[in-house]
């Protein structure tokens, strides 16, 4: 058989792993057939080099489906462009890398991205699956840390070198109290870490962590008092390392 005779024969096998891999990911319809569209592009290519190649090593199915397989992993890289999803989320699987890309990429709140992955992505795990899923995903870059970026601006004209100096030890100081946060709050309980990222990454004030987390009036009284206690325990970590009140102050009033 010619390439192009292996190609048209084994069309539905090719076309069977991309709604497969389709559905691993969560797509949507159109993205779906965008994707299929690209795979039947890629192994037609100079004029079909894909089954050229094919050296008989193993089936061609199995052949096939590592190929169209290699192929989504380009084009998630193509969709999301510098983002990469972290270890863990890859270690969780497809569900967990689709609820990081938009909690960190698109900067969508937790129950934003739910409805989105729910509606648009037809995922069927429930509100509660998905907030245990989001505790275990690791510490995104808050909104804190992008006030970081100002650390770094140069210094205006006239700006006297004691100034600088001092300027360049704050940031060294914070970037440490980042650190030191970031860790802090990794080692926090999996359900004190979502009440965080609702609070210092969505900027959710307590009634609306309470609405999000469904709390009955009483849990929410309860809230108050346990948030508190989770910024003791960090303000705490962070003085046990050294960190200056003042720069606590900072992260906190931030």
């Amino acid at each position: 058989m010619t390439p192009a005779d292996l190609f048209l024969a084994h069309l539905p096998h090719i076309d069977k792993v991309v709604t497969h891999l389709c559905r691993r990911y969560h797509f949507r319809a159109e993205e779906c057939q965008d994707f299929r569209s690209h795979v039947h592009l890629k192994l037609i290519e100079d004029d079909y080099a894909v089954f050229r190649k094919f050296q008989g090593r193993s089936s061609l199915e199995t052949y096939l489906t590592t190929v169209v397989s290699n192929q989504m992993k380009d084009y998630l890289n193509h969709l999301w462009g510098k983002w990469r999803p972290s270890a863990e989320a890859q270690r969780l699987g497809p569900t967990a890398i689709l609820l990081e890309l938009l909690l960190v990429r698109e900067r969508l709140s937790f129950d934003e991205a739910v409805r989105v992955m729910q509606i648009n992505h037809k995922v069927e795990k429930s509100w509660q699956e998905l907030a245990d899923l989001a505790a275990k995903l690791p510490i995104r870059t808050t909104r804190i840390e992008e006030g970081e970026d100002g650390l770094d601006d140069l210094p205006a004209p006239g700006e006297q070198a004691d100034d600088r100096i001092t300027g360049e030890e704050r940031q060294a100081r914070m970037r440490k109290a980042l650190e030191i946060l970031k860790e802090a709050r990794q080692a926090l309980p999996a359900e004190d870490r979502l009440i965080l990222r609702l609070m210092m990454d969505d900027r959710l004030t307590i009634a609306q962590v309470a609405r999000t987390l469904r709390l009955d009036p009483k849990q929410e009284k309860q809230l108050y008092r346990r948030i508190q206690n989770i910024y003791k325990e960090l303000r705490e970590t962070l003085e046990r390392h050294g960190i200056k009140k003042e720069d606590i102050d900072d992260l906190f009033d931030d």
